[in-house]
């Protein structure tokens, strides 16, 4: 699947946590706004550091998303869940006509933490959401999502 990882955030922490992803699922991670803009994404996973709103670049970044960039984006966030800046993102997101999927991965890397370092189990987490996301966009197939949380076929039918 073409995917691809952003990032916008001061913390090396999540910068690690992209680079985790990007090196289990072999794409290409870049931070926000990248060299190279998005081409023909199935998938854009978003790293943020999220405080009271979005960075400016993160609002042009995202409001440049298009469908002909990427067809669908997800969120992971170092941050409290649900807040409005995360909520003006996703706004952002959907404005520019990419599909949302709602499954938000949250991130607490600590006010001043400045280490790099993240567990085993830390990534082995991150990898599983971002694999999870792929298999939700792969059982989507170019429509909408309309769950808020994505449950394989195989587990509804239980």
């Amino acid at each position: 699947m073409k995917m691809r990882v952003m990032y916008a955030t001061k913390k090396h922490k999540m910068v690690t946590y992209a680079e985790a992803i990007g090196a289990a699922n072999g794409c290409i991670v870049n931070d926000i706004p990248p060299a190279y803009p998005a081409d023909k994404e199935r998938l854009v996973l978003i790293g943020l550091t999220m405080k009271d709103e979005p960075e400016d670049r993160v609002r042009r970044f995202c409001s440049e998303l298009k469908p002909d960039k990427a067809t669908y984006t997800a969120l992971f966030i170092d941050g409290e869940p649900g807040t409005e800046a995360e909520d003006q993102v996703k706004e952002i997101l959907k404005e520019a006509g990419t599909y949302v999927l709602e499954e938000t991965y949250y991130v607490n890397t600590g006010r001043f933490n400045f280490s790099k370092k993240i567990s085993l189990q830390e990534r082995q987490h991150i990898v599983d959401w971002s694999r999870k996301m792929q298999n939700w966009v792969i059982a989507l197939n170019g429509k909408a999502p309309t769950t808020k949380i994505f449950e394989p076929e195989d587990k509804k039918e239980e």
